[in-house]
């Protein structure tokens, strides 16, 4: 039982380990190897009372042998969640590097809903690495993983300007995500204090969730705006914009296939001069927003 409670305390501490900046893990293993070998190579004088056998300090001497353990077991802990944090931002890089160079992944810019950005292939777990690396490249500093499990709480921390922020990610091909996601994460972003949050979904929001997240510091980005972050290297996404009216200015889906709209004049008809949104993939397709 109390081996099974040490490594329990071990293992817990290299997962806060593995959610700290690379740097504060590394930080951490060399000051606590320097506290903890301080103490631990004090050497312990046994002493005793006159009619006494047992001696007074025998505190000391029991805790001197976990002392020996701890200088090299707490410092391996912080090592090696380093080391997990570094595996985690170097796969994140490299699912990045995939995405942009697959067949998928150039050709999601003009059919989103079909290629769902390239991301229909990758794990839930993938594709919080990939998220990850968005915000990484838009000048976050990322904690890749949140609660256990999928869809499970916050998936990703994010930390920039001494501000936090929360992320819930949503690898769903087949529906919408809808406003409970929003609402569940609005929850635990005010609960905690947070700067705002993001709800990050390879596909797309329903529009009761659009409806609830605005005027609300929460973004929802979409798979093309997700598209968008991944190809623009240093891109952020302002914090003073958590809006979705803001948000999605940069880009408007269309009414009829979902692709990404850009912004055409009117060269006849009663509106001629006038701009308006039409769909990228006109003439196949000829939605329009005003």
């Amino acid at each position: 039982m109390a081996r099974n409670r040490r490594a329990s305390v071990i293992n817990d501490l290299v997962h806060i380990a593995s959610r700290l900046p690379s740097w504060a893990s590394l930080a951490s293993a060399l000051i606590s190897y320097l506290v903890l070998h301080h103490f631990a190579d004090r050497p312990v004088q046994v002493a005793t009372k006159p009619g006494s056998a047992l001696p007074t300090n025998m505190a000391d001497i029991l805790f001197q042998p976990l002392l020996n353990v701890l200088q090299y077991a707490i410092p391996m802990a912080f090592l090696f969640g380093a080391l997990i944090s570094a595996v985690k931002a170097f796969s994140g890089r490299r699912l990045a590097k995939q995405y942009l160079v697959t067949p998928a992944g150039q050709n999601n810019v003009s059919k989103p809903a079909e290629s769902h950005h390239g991301t229909e292939n990758m794990s839930w777990q993938q594709f919080e690495l990939l998220v990850g690396q968005a915000f990484r490249q838009a000048g976050y500093s990322v904690v890749d993983g949140g609660e256990q499990g999928p869809d499970g709480g916050v998936d990703v921390h994010l930390k920039k300007d001494g501000q936090t922020f929360l992320v819930q990610c949503k690898h769903w091909r087949a529906r919408s995500v809808g406003v409970s996601v929003v609402r569940e994460l609005y929850g635990v972003m005010t609960a905690a204090g947070a700067k705002g949050g993001f709800v990050v979904t390879s596909g797309d929001f329903t529009e009761e969730a659009r409806a609830f997240a605005n005027g609300k510091r929460i973004s929802l980005i979409d798979g093309a705006k997700l598209d968008t972050m991944l190809r623009k290297a240093a891109q952020s996404v302002p914090e003073d914009a958590l809006k979705p009216s803001e948000i999605h200015s940069e880009i408007v889906l269309c009414p009829r296939c979902s692709s990404p709209m850009v912004k055409r004049r009117a060269r006849q008809g009663a509106n001629v001069g006038q701009e308006f949104w039409g769909c990228s993939r006109f003439p196949q397709c000829r939605g329009i927003r005003n």
